[in-house]
């Protein structure tokens, strides 16, 4: 079985159902006529958390969904079976009692791990609104234990009351809710607002040969603030945890593209495709040919 069939060429924005595959959601927005959202009810209280959709899904193969650049967070909590998440270039399995927070901007994609298994899940699609600091934010993608039974009974209550439409205060409570569920789950993992801000940047342009001061002017620090933040929250320094955003973004690429080594490492920010692959193997413990290999295999 090889649930991922776009392994080895480009991934392209997907999002395939399959005919046993069945979901309820709700839309903040009656506008949002995407073909998988249309004729869902819309819920206007999912605006006031900055959330465009959520719902329950039972997938089912060849249930696949791949957004190679998505504008907001989604979380995305196990209730049985698993599946299988994209996360920083490997492939790791969500399984029951388990949460994923995918980060804006990213490739995030995911499908169901066994073919005979359907996965079982809720979610929560946040936006990213322009000019404003998002509510539910992390620069990297969050896998971790999470109590899947109260968040399920949370979104089936908001389902119930938005299918009926006409308690507006209880929908409310069941949005903020949900919202809280989520923000706690991120809450030991967030990041101080400065530095998000400046990994935010960093990662939208990781070609861009960053220094100290540059970085500390994003983030409106003092250079010698900017590492201490740094060190504390990440345990390395600012040009560190840059190498480190490079790597994690070319495993991503080794695993989902075809591009060439060279492409990818001046895609990340190496003029040198040599210095690049001796960093990649420093990190990885293998070169990004051998990488790449290894990680088409796990999928296969």
């Amino acid at each position: 079985m090889q649930p991922l069939k776009t392994i080895g060429k480009p991934l392209t924005e997907k999002h395939i159902f399959g005919e046993k595959t069945k979901l309820r959601c709700v839309r903040a927005n009656e506008n949002d006529e995407r073909d998988w959202l249309d004729h869902q009810p819309v819920c206007a209280a999912l605006g006031h958390y900055q959330i465009l959709h959520a719902g329950i899904m039972k997938a089912q193969y060849p249930y696949e969904v791949v957004r190679t650049f998505q504008e907001g967070a989604f979380f995305i909590v196990t209730l049985a079976g698993a599946g299988r998440i994209l996360i920083n270039g490997r492939w790791h399995q969500c399984g029951e009692g388990e949460a994923c927070l995918l980060p804006a901007y990213a490739t995030n994609a995911f499908h169901c791990a066994k073919e005979n298994q359907p996965w079982d899940f809720c979610w929560v699609r946040y936006r990213h609104p322009e000019l404003q600091i998002p509510l539910i934010k992390s620069s990297q993608p969050i896998l971790s234990n999470f109590g899947s039974d109260q968040f399920h009974a949370a979104m089936r209550g908001l389902l119930a009351e938005s299918e009926q439409g006409h308690r507006h205060a209880i929908i409310e409570q069941w949005a903020q809710l949900i919202h809280t569920y989520v923000r706690e789950f991120v809450t030991p993992f967030r990041y101080d607002d400065r530095l998000w801000k400046l990994w935010t940047c960093i990662e939208r342009d990781l070609s861009h040969p960053w220094s100290l001061d540059s970085m500390a002017s994003i983030a409106s620090l003092s250079t010698e603030h900017l590492r201490r933040l740094c060190r504390a929250e990440h345990s390395r320094s600012p040009l560190e945890h840059v190498r480190w955003l490079r790597m994690q973004r070319a495993a991503a690429m080794l695993t989902t593209t075809d591009y060439k080594i060279e492409a990818i490492a001046y895609d990340v920010g190496y003029k040198n495709p040599v210095v690049f692959s001796t960093a990649f193997k420093k990190h990885f413990k293998l070169p990004p040919s051998k990488y790449r290999i290894y990680q088409t295999a796990f999928i296969a």
